[in-house]
């Protein structure tokens, strides 16, 4: 049993489930239950292949973790191209991540390492439609700073709730390592910009990929290492098509893992 101080969140790990338990909060659910069905990384990469997420957003790769991402707000979560309402999604999520591929130093990147930082990103390469994506890819949020502790395979990275009131960068001064689990201070690069498809243009996939320092990366990576995005449509490259693939190869980076839903307007 392993127990971080977040709002009191305990991980609770044996042979049959996983409980992600939290202290009572004015928003947000009491319990999330995840089963052992974790998906494995043929799975998520098979899913990916099948909603052309790979090649329409990523290159073939084969995922190290799987990733449960919860909306504390709305009790929705994400699994591997499930349709969600954009109005459930209009806060950032809580993020839970499982090791499920390599530990060693065989796939292109120091991952599973304490001194690994990450970044996790969501886009939208179906802005402003699938079959018109004059402005995909739509960059909707990067969070870096990540950092995940060495002696285990599954891990909580629990994003700070002011996350969710933020429209700013950082994450403000009085936020101390108490408030993160493994003492990271994870910090927006681009703050949370909430899915809303537009009427009449079908289901969009929203993609969260967790990206790490590639092998020959000169070090881990943060905030101050990374170059933001000069604009939100096409991740600042002012080109159809140009995203999240384009900006991590030029900040060094590559895909760890990956998961979506799909969303849509009530109006079509």
């Amino acid at each position: 049993m392993r127990y971080f101080n977040v709002n009191v969140l305990a991980t609770i790990v044996n042979l049959s489930y996983v409980v992600l338990a939290t202290a009572p909060v004015q928003h947000g659910p009491q319990q999330l239950v995840f089963t052992d069905h974790s998906p494995t990384a043929s799975t998520i990469r098979k899913s990916l292949q099948k909603a052309e997420v790979i090649p329409d957003v990523l290159d073939d790769f084969t995922p190290l973790f799987s990733l449960n991402l919860s909306f504390p707000k709305s009790h929705a979560s994400v699994h591997l191209g499930n349709k969600v309402k954009p109005s459930d999604v209009s806060s950032s999520p809580d993020v839970y991540v499982h090791a499920v591929g390599a530990k060693d130093d065989s796939y292109p990147t120091p991952t599973i390492r304490s001194n690994t930082t990450y970044t996790l990103v969501l886009t939208d390469p179906d802005a402003t439609s699938r079959s018109d994506p004059k402005m995909a890819e739509m960059c909707h949020w990067i969070v870096t700073d990540i950092t995940l502790g060495e002696d285990s395979v599954d891990h909580v990275v629990h994003l700070p709730r002011e996350f969710n009131a933020m429209t700013a960068g950082s994450l403000p001064e009085q936020l101390g390592s108490q408030d993160i689990i493994n003492d990271g201070k994870p910090s927006e690069l681009m703050s949370y910009y909430p899915p809303a498809p537009p009427p009449k243009t079908g289901y969009h996939r929203y993609v969260f990929v967790l990206l790490a320092p590639k092998a020959d990366a000169n070090d881990v990576r943060g905030t101050a290492g990374l170059k933001k995005p000069k604009a939100r449509p096409h991740w600042g490259y002012d080109k159809i098509g140009k995203g999240v693939r384009d900006w991590a190869a030029d900040n060094g980076l590559t895909a760890v893992g990956a998961d979506f839903f799909y969303a849509k307007n009530k109006k079509q």
